[in-house]
């Protein structure tokens, strides 16, 4: 869908640019067009349906057309000359997703800019950094919420892929995936029996538009490695503090035989 202008003399002019919005389901999307001379014409407020590549109007100037509740309509002035319209939707769903349309209208002009709303999942992957040891069991979860309204997400599947910097040896006796449904939450449970070091690398899970991240080292005595690392750090600091506390009292004692 592009803009569309077809302009006359006086006609108002919508300044606004089409624009991307993404926004977690629940939340509240404000979508808000800035005007220029509107005058005595309406702001009308459309979404576009994909399906039948019509469009249907939601509001026109401060009268909703829709009888969901969710929807709301407002607008201010900066100016004589200048407004802003916002079309509110609260506490989205996954179907409010899709191509809103800000236009103005009359017989012989129009003028027009699409906004794009794109709506995901809250999504997690824990934990998102793993240092073990060869032989260890691995077991990494990616989560998202359920959307009460319409369960759409258990339609679509949670993917799962690995990137390293070594040879590929992960065979597909090595790696089990879990699918469960917790309450309101999607969980998908990447399993790793024996995790050995070819197994070390980036582990994503995918859902939709949405990509997480974990980093999974496996290696010997890392964790002892990771302990001596953290004391040698502790001990680092402890004579920094020492050595400022020293350089500090000697400043004092010299401060003082200069001025006795």
């Amino acid at each position: 869908m592009i803009e569309l202008t077809i302009a006359v003399k006086n006609f108002p002019q919508i300044l606004t640019k089409a624009y991307n919005q993404t926004l977690n389901v629940s939340s509240t999307a404000i979508l808000t067009c800035h005007i220029r001379d509107l005058g005595e014409h309406h702001v009308t407020w459309f979404k576009h349906d994909s399906s039948t590549f019509l469009s249907y109007p939601l509001t026109v100037g401060k009268e909703l057309f829709t009888t969901d509740k969710r929807y709301s309509i407002s607008s201010y002035s900066t100016s004589m000359r200048e407004s802003y319209w916002s079309l509110e939707i609260y506490q989205l769903h996954l179907s409010d997703e899709g191509t809103y349309l800000c236009q103005i209208t009359n017989r012989r002009a129009t003028t027009s800019v699409p906004i794009f709303l794109h709506i995901q999942i809250p999504m997690i992957l824990s934990p998102s950094n793993l240092y073990v040891e060869p032989g260890t069991n691995v077991k990494l979860n990616c989560s998202i919420l359920i959307d009460n309204e319409n369960n759409q997400s258990l339609l679509l599947p949670i993917n799962w892929f690995f990137l390293s910097n070594q040879f590929n040896k992960t065979k597909p006796d090595d790696i089990h995936v879990r699918k469960r449904l917790i309450n309101n939450s999607l969980n998908s449970y990447l399993i790793i029996h024996h995790a050995q070091t070819y197994h070390s690398g980036i582990w994503i899970c995918v859902y939709r538009r949405q990509r997480r991240t974990a980093k999974l080292i496996v290696e010997k005595d890392v964790l002892q490695r990771q302990r001596i690392s953290a004391l040698l750090s502790n001990n680092s600091q402890r004579h920094s503090s020492l050595s400022n506390c020293l350089l500090f009292i000697m400043c004092i004692v010299y401060y003082r035989l200069l001025f006795v």
